[in-house]
């Protein structure tokens, strides 16, 4: 976009909010009830699959995807083979090459006649709105969106700037990702689909991480999406969306949006991943998928989270539950959280695990690799008290080290932390989309799995070893009040330097300024 015409958009903004526009949803939506299929071995083969795979005597079974090529690769595979049903739920869905292959290849499943249904969050959707409308009457395919915007649809500051009114509610988002294929095998994690999560963008790219699961775990989370789907939050999107083009014209514009060769995108797949194991698309082909035992159950927060208050929200978040599950803890806690604000509650949570005698380490993103900065303010303002209640601090470098090899992927991109993985007494790993953060506890719905597998969490711990090797460990010095950084791959006993990593004294200044003005509960 050029000055000239971002200048123009900032001005019709600037108007749009003077006129303070407020449009309204519509009243009168029929959602139609529609229900998770169960798996069906004798006519889906993932079903059969998915049975045959899994370890004997286990009641789940699950594989870890911590490269983004795998996850995209895991993701096209799953909805190539899908016969019966596919069930797709997420926060960002972009209308990039990642995010076109997903909807090329959901629309080829529903074309070959298999039942999909398409949730999205609806904060960022306005690019992919041309395909959300061109999609409206494909056989088979259902889009629903969650806590739509009203108007304005194919511009951010539109829609914000004609849903004035009503912006308290647009403020509470699905961040939940899930999808579901024929019953059987389902991917839970962290990753959005868009390029930078698959590690296909040229300036940055996600550390992330997500499962494919098996066994009894998947109906249960077939519940959670059903709970969502026929919500009062989610809104088929034909309701919102402009009225379709003529048969022939809609054909048109979306074979121009979403040519027929759209899903056979290009992988750069390595052979093994760094738990030695090959892409999920070629042990498929194989009629095989390598899963880890575990008993796991599926948890997620009301899709009316929103309208929850003080200890009903208590009660019933999942911040809740996994606060709970890591005071449970015994001797080691390992976590790993993009987005780090843990607030008095969870200062108070790392005291009493430090009472306890419990060795705790905190994997988070430096301000280089963070992609909001109001929320590094909001972690920075806890970073000694962390350190003073005696947990290892380590902060993700955006930048590739020369002393190290790059474990999660290769090239010169920058490097971000995404991943949310907790590993309790290397027995219980938590997977999802949950942040430690005041957001994630209050405003966003989320999703995840509690497993009990020591086999898994000592695959998650390995990840979570390669996360520190790009990262910088975070010392206090002195007489306990100054922070120091040891640089990735460096020794314990090495010295560290005391300027932070990617700061300038224009990042000083504006952490002066801003900290004490950053709203936490928002963050």
């Amino acid at each position: 976009m050029t000055l000239r015409r971002l200048g123009s958009a900032m001005l019709a903004f600037v108007l749009l909010l003077a006129l303070g526009g407020c449009g309204s949803l519509p009243s009168d939506v029929h959602r139609r009830v529609s229900m998770s299929q169960p798996a069906a071995p004798e006519e889906s083969p993932l079903a059969r699959l998915a049975a045959s795979e899994l370890p004997a005597g286990a009641q789940s079974g699950f594989r870890l995807l911590p490269l983004g090529a795998y996850g995209l690769d895991a993701r096209l595979a799953l909805i190539e083979r899908a016969t019966r049903s596919l069930d797709l739920q997420v926060y960002i869905m972009e209308n990039d090459e990642s995010g076109r292959a997903v909807f090329a290849a959901l629309r080829d499943a529903a074309l070959r006649g298999v039942r999909v249904r398409l949730l999205l969050d609806d904060f960022n959707s306005a690019g992919a709105e041309p395909l959300l409308e061109a999609l409206v009457g494909v056989p088979q395919l259902e889009i629903r969106v969650f806590n739509p915007f009203c108007c304005a649809r194919r511009s951010l500051p539109g829609r914000i700037a004609t849903s004035l009114g009503d912006l308290p509610r647009l403020d509470h988002r699905m961040h939940n990702k899930l999808m579901i294929a024929d019953g059987a095998l389902a991917i839970v994690g962290g990753r959005n689909i868009a390029d930078e999560y698959f590690g296909r963008s040229p300036v940055a790219n996600f550390i992330d991480l997500d499962a494919i699961a098996a066994g009894r775990v998947v109906p249960q989370l077939g519940v959670l999406f059903d709970r969502y789907w026929n919500s009062e939050e989610s809104f088929p999107v034909e309701t919102l969306v402009r009225p379709p083009s003529p048969v022939a014209d809609g054909a048109a514009t979306l074979a121009q949006l979403l040519p027929a060769n759209a899903a056979r995108i290009e992988l750069a797949l390595p052979p093994v991943d760094l738990l030695g194991r090959e892409p999920v698309g070629r042990e498929l082909a194989a009629n095989r998928l390598s899963l880890v035992p575990g008993l796991a159950y599926g948890v997620a927060d009301l899709p009316s989270k929103r309208l929850q208050m003080g200890d009903e929200l208590e009660s019933h978040s999942l911040m809740t539950g996994a606060v709970s599950q890591m005071l449970g803890t015994r001797d080691e806690l390992v976590v790993s959280s993009p987005y780090l604000v843990p607030g008095t509650r969870g200062m108070a949570v790392l005291h009493s695990l430090q009472r306890k005698g419990v060795d705790v380490t905190l994997v988070t993103n430096s301000l280089s690799a963070n992609d909001s900065a109001l929320v590094y303010l909001g972690y920075a303002r806890y970073r000694q008290p962390i350190l003073r209640a005696g947990v290892k601090l380590y902060e993700v470098s955006a930048e590739p080290s020369a002393s190290t090899t790059r474990p999660f992927f290769s090239g010169s991109s920058r490097g971000r932390l995404h991943a949310k993985l907790v590993v309790i007494d290397r027995e219980v790993v938590l997977l999802g989309s949950l942040n430690l953060d005041p957001r994630s506890a209050r405003r966003n719905t989320e999703l995840g799995v509690a497993i009990d597998s020591p086999a898994l969490a000592r695959e998650a711990l390995r990840l979570l070893e390669a996360m520190k090797s790009e990262a910088y460990g975070v010392r206090l010095e002195g007489q306990g009040d100054m922070l120091s950084w040891v640089l990735p791959a460096a020794g314990e006993q090495d010295q560290g330097v005391d300027i932070e990593p990617g700061t300038s004294p224009l990042n000083a200044l504006q952490r002066m300024l801003l900290q004490p003005l950053v709203p936490e509960d928002l963050l």
